[in-house]
């Protein structure tokens, strides 16, 4: 998932089409053989319309209900005026949210809580200019990274040989 915000740090959600329709930070599932980042960019840019360069990683949550891990990174748009429009039609509206609204995913209520607390405290993480390079953030803006989430997503990414049925 991506953490994007705008001069006003508000923050960019999304609202999915199906189901509940809840409220989510952009992001989605990394198809086999993608990286996290290309994958991350590719969603961000297929659910708004954004080009974005990733920064670091702001988060870790840990979805045990739905066999899942989650990552939230820092993104900034590639170009600064670009204006956010939907583009699958899993994402019925998207835009820039001051507030999370009431009807949010578990996924999004967690990383808004943690993340707003912290935002509050800091400055805004600017991206910087390094051609050829993934976006880096200033670290001002803080990372909620502990041990025991470093130790989770060591534990998640280990390779796994796969079962084979006799």
């Amino acid at each position: 998932m991506a953490w994007i915000e705008d001069t006003e740090q508000n923050i960019l959600l999304v609202r999915q089409t199906a189901g509940f329709k809840l409220w989510s930070l952009p992001g989605g599932k990394v198809k086999r053989g993608e990286s996290l980042l290309k994958a991350l960019k590719r969603e961000v840019y297929e659910e708004t319309a954004l080009r974005v360069k990733i920064g670091s990683l702001l988060g870790i949550f840990d979805r045990r209900d739905k066999d899942a891990i989650t990552l939230l990174f820092a993104a900034v748009p590639a170009k600064p005026s670009t204006k956010v429009k939907q583009r699958k039609k899993e994402i019925g509206e998207s835009g820039y949210r001051q507030s999370l609204p009431k009807k949010a995913t578990p996924t999004a209520k967690y990383f808004w809580s943690a993340r707003r607390d912290q935002v509050k405290k800091t400055l805004k993480a600017e991206a910087s200019k390094k051609p050829g390079r993934e976006a880096s953030l200033s670290h001002r803006q803080g990372i909620i990274v502990t041990e025991e989430m470093i130790s989770k997503l060591r534990e998640a990414t280990r390779y796994v040989r796969p079962r084979t049925e006799l």
